[in-house]
């Protein structure tokens, strides 16, 4: 799909569903900013266990890493096509970045590890991913990455081959998008052998436990509500708050563990421009700093950067 033509149904999206808000009381902190007029509209995030902040570029294919005085640097390039290339990322404990690439040949689409000197392979079977978005490791070494075409959760265990892991009505799309195709599973984490997983058109957050033996438990719709719709990546805190970059409504909410509450914590009055992902800093005296990617995809005015929040909580722990 072309860039206009996600720009049109993205933006017809955001009017149908947009609700009032009350925004958070303290802007976010711009930490890079990128030029749209190249392409630059960054959409992944993730940050090494040693505060290495990582931005994939979908257009471009490209993936930078950017550093907390502005300076964003080329790390790989990775393959593009059918309107899309990276998308979401993770990364392990030895440093290396996982990016879910979404193009229209399954020769190319599927999941790539690239190692901290840059280089890119494609992980065993996830070519038969129909679109790689959300990745999120356990406390094994298990990546799990959300189909959103699909409407599934697939899971590569450690050194081997990608494997479906659930596939379910609730993870499915319902095409009000308008993209052509639907737009399911999306945002991914995993917390005390919980995984939570957005859905994007369906306005809806599901929990779904990890056996013992490692196979999908019984899902369940944690919160659903038009405060949801357009809802992308996912990040929880310590206490097990989740929070999620609702892309269409640019938004960033604090679910509640339980799911009996959402807070909007940040809006377009904070500086939110279709921010798609989120990740808590991990340096000294970052824990607390949630960082946000402005893809301004649906934007008429895209403000594509980087930007830091201060909410007072530290994050999860990475696996």
């Amino acid at each position: 799909m072309r860039k206009a033509a996600i720009v049109f149904v993205l933006a017809a999206f955001l009017a149908a569903i947009a609700i009032p808000h009350a925004g958070a009381a303290t802007p976010g902190t711009v930490i890079a900013s990128f030029d749209p007029n190249k392409g630059e509209l960054p959409e992944g995030l993730t940050i090494s266990k040693t505060g290495k902040i990582y931005v994939s570029f979908p257009f471009t294919g490209e993936l930078r890493t950017v550093s907390l005085d502005g300076t964003s640097t080329h790390f790989v390039t990775l393959p593009t096509g059918g309107g899309f290339g990276p998308l979401g990322l993770a990364v392990d404990a030895p440093g290396n970045v996982y990016a879910g690439v979404r193009t229209t040949d399954p020769a190319t689409q599927g999941v790539y590890r690239v190692t901290p000197d840059g280089e890119a392979t494609r992980l065993p079977g996830t070519g038969a991913i129909a679109f790689a978005n959300g990745l999120a490791f356990d406390q094994r070494g298990n990546l799990f990455v959300t189909d959103t075409i699909l409407g599934a959760v697939w899971r590569i265990p450690r050194g081997g081959s990608a494997e479906l892991w659930i596939q379910d009505d609730a993870l499915e799309g319902d095409g009000s998008a308008g993209f052509g195709f639907p737009l399911g599973a999306n945002g991914i984490a995993v917390r005390h052998n919980e995984v939570y997983v957005t859905v994007t058109e369906r306005a809806s957050l599901l929990r779904i436990p990890i056996e013992q033996d490692g196979s999908a438990g019984p899902l369940s719709v944690l919160a659903q509500s038009p405060a949801l719709g357009g809802s992308d990546g996912i990040a929880l805190d310590v206490h097990g708050n989740i929070f999620v970059p609702v892309i269409a409504q640019s938004t960033i909410v604090r679910i509640s563990p339980d799911g009996s509450s959402i807070d909007t914590i940040a809006t377009q009055d904070e500086g939110l421009n279709w921010a798609s992902s989120i990740a808590w800093g991990t340096g000294r005296g970052a824990r607390k700093t949630l960082y946000a990617v402005n893809f301004g995809i649906g934007s008429s005015a895209p403000t594509p950067n980087v930007l830091a929040f201060d909410v007072g909580v530290p994050g999860d722990p990475m696996p």
